[in-house]
């Protein structure tokens, strides 16, 4: 305390601490997993475990996107989102409807999400990115850089950053999944964009009752038909 008060009678503030950290992407695009889901939905659960239960790896990037149309129905999810709701329905413009949980992979719908992912890769990466955070109390620094290959087409490609949080738990007290207890990974928190993709900087305020230490965040490129042309994501810094 004595430390402390001198340093506040000469007018210096204490440290606050700051840890950075960085990631790159790879010679081989990455696959982009989105999933649209609800506590407020019975048949959500399973795909939540699922998502969670994806081999970590560089070469797979998920998300899981709550939505807010199953609130008016006796839960209401603590994740919701009415954006994500949006994000949805313009993700799934060519289908006309909208359903959870759903699973999309690279912007294309994958129904059959519960038989795992393709074997093959995704290809060479038309796209490369660099990923650099600062993280201290109370916000995320981000700043991402993205280079194309040199025969790319880059008309339309939009850059996006999702800020997400692993290990949440909720017991749901009412609605389709009363009396169960959930547990969620990849839970964006906050998505911005688009930006044009380059040299771009954003600052994440982070709220009190998120967990710091299960902090995350993704980057990705998608063209103009919404296909991913890179993906890449790191956990926050220790």
């Amino acid at each position: 305390m004595r430390s402390l008060a001198i340093l506040l009678l000469f007018g210096v503030s204490p440290a606050v601490h700051a840890a950075s950290c960085t990631a790159a992407s790879g010679e081989i695009r990455a696959r982009l997993v989105e999933l649209y889901t609800s506590e407020g939905c019975s048949s959500c659960p399973p795909a939540d475990r699922w998502l969670s239960a994806l081999p970590a790896s560089p070469a797979i990037v998920p998300l899981a996107y709550h939505v807010d149309y199953w609130d008016r129905l006796g839960w209401r999810d603590p994740y919701g989102q009415a954006a994500f709701s949006q994000r949805q329905r313009a993700r799934n413009r060519g289908l006309g409807w909208v359903y959870t949980p759903q699973v999309m992979l690279d912007g294309s719908d994958r129904r059959n999400w519960y038989r795992g992912l393709p074997a093959d890769t995704a290809g060479a990466a038309r796209v490369h990115l660099q990923l650099a955070l600062t993280q201290s109390p109370g916000e995320i620094n981000t700043r991402i850089r993205g280079r194309f290959a040199a025969d790319t087409d880059r008309r339309g490609a939009q850059l996006y950053l999702a800020l997400y949080e692993n290990r949440l738990v909720t017991r749901v007290t009412a609605g389709e999944n009363a009396a169960r207890t959930l547990r969620h990974d990849y839970v964006v928190r906050s998505l911005v964009g688009p930006f044009a993709p380059g040299d771009t900087r954003h600052r994440f305020t982070l709220r009190p009752d998120w967990q710091a230490d299960q902090l995350g965040v993704a980057a990705f490129v998608v063209d103009a038909d919404g296909r991913t042309l890179q993906a890449l994501a790191r956990t926050g810094c220790p």
